[in-house]
């Protein structure tokens, strides 16, 4: 089966989403604290301090939660016991606090998960400005980044990672532990493991937005918290080889991101013709119009529509400079 995925949207403690609105063709686009439409996602968000039951997880075009259709009959709906992936759209008008995700081993001992957070970027627009901060520099340690954390010295922080200047096209790979920061003006698709958690370096937000305690150290604590950042060190030629990733281009595809750089998922951009989902896809148009054929019928869809593509699904892609990005475990 092919679903349609109404937009989710979440809330977070940066401001944007603006160029999501303009991205899905609104004349009423503004900049909020719902910086991110969570695509796919069975996965609840982790916002302590305004919660809302069942925030983050999506429903398909008929009003049933995506969740509820896996847990049917996982195996034949995407292939494996659990959804392995979850996909977002991110629009960042100002720059993130520095954050790190913990690796699956972390996870595990840790907050009993069985995914931990490695994520990519692919990024679609960005202002001339736009960039990312990424990876620790030479001779950061682990008491350095301690006692930097304990003063609060963001401008101390912020000076341990390399900055990279981003345009769109550009791609990016995060694993667990790496230590990074999204800068302000970009709007990104980002493909991740199917978790919210994180900790933060800063407690205030750059547009002065105090976070929690336990949205600072994830429920840690903030000795423990300091082991979820991994201590390995670059050289900027040595980051940037590491993080940012060149994407294979096919003539029925643009491979972004594959098993030669991750074993927990896959990233492509695909044109008209026939393709084949092995497990399940995640899927959003990012650019023209036309249709999805498959066996169980065909949908319009467009620039900004969402999809999920059930485990085997066969469908042919019809129309002009039409691009859809599908991502799989």
């Amino acid at each position: 089966m092919i679903y349609l995925l109404k937009e989710n949207r979440v809330r977070r403690s940066y401001i944007g989403g603006a160029r999501i609105d303009r991205f899905y063709g609104r004349s009423d686009a503004k900049n909020g604290y719902y910086p991110e439409d969570w695509i796919g996602s069975v996965v609840e968000a982790k916002n302590p301090q305004y919660f809302v039951s069942k925030e983050g997880l999506s429903y398909v075009e008929e009003g049933i939660l995506l969740r509820d259709i896996i847990s049917c009959n996982p195996q034949e709906v995407i292939g494996m016991d659990k959804m392995p992936i979850l996909l977002k759209m991110l629009d960042s008008a100002e720059r993130l606090v520095i954050q790190a995700h913990p690796t699956v081993q972390f996870a595990k001992k840790n907050f009993s998960s069985d995914f931990g957070k490695t994520e990519c970027w692919y990024f679609i627009e960005c202002e001339k400005d736009a960039c990312v901060y990424i990876g620790f520099k030479p001779n950061v340690t682990k008491e350095r980044w301690k006692l930097l954390f304990e003063k609060q010295d963001a401008k101390g922080m912020l000076n341990c990672l390399h900055r990279f200047s981003v345009k769109p096209g550009d791609f990016v790979f995060v694993d667990g532990g790496v230590p990074h920061a999204i800068g302000g003006g970009s709007l990104m698709l980002e493909l991740q493991e199917p978790t919210d958690l994180m900790v933060c370096a800063e407690r205030v937000t750059p547009s002065g937005v105090a976070l929690s305690d336990e949205k600072v150290h994830g429920g840690l604590g903030f000795d423990l918290m300091l082991d979820c950042f991994e201590y390995k060190n670059f050289t900027e030629e040595e980051a940037f080889s590491h993080f940012f990733v060149k994407p294979k281009q096919y003539n029925t595809k643009k491979v972004l991101i594959d098993s030669d750089i991750t074993n927990k998922f896959n990233m492509s951009e695909i044109y008209c013709g026939e393709h084949m989902s092995k497990n399940f896809m995640l899927a959003i148009v990012v650019n023209g119009e036309g249709n999805i054929v498959s066996e169980t019928g065909r949908k319009k869809i467009k620039k900004g529509d969402r999809l999920f593509i059930s485990k085997g699904e066969k469908f042919n892609l019809e129309g002009t400079d039409f691009r859809v990005i599908v991502c799989e475990a």
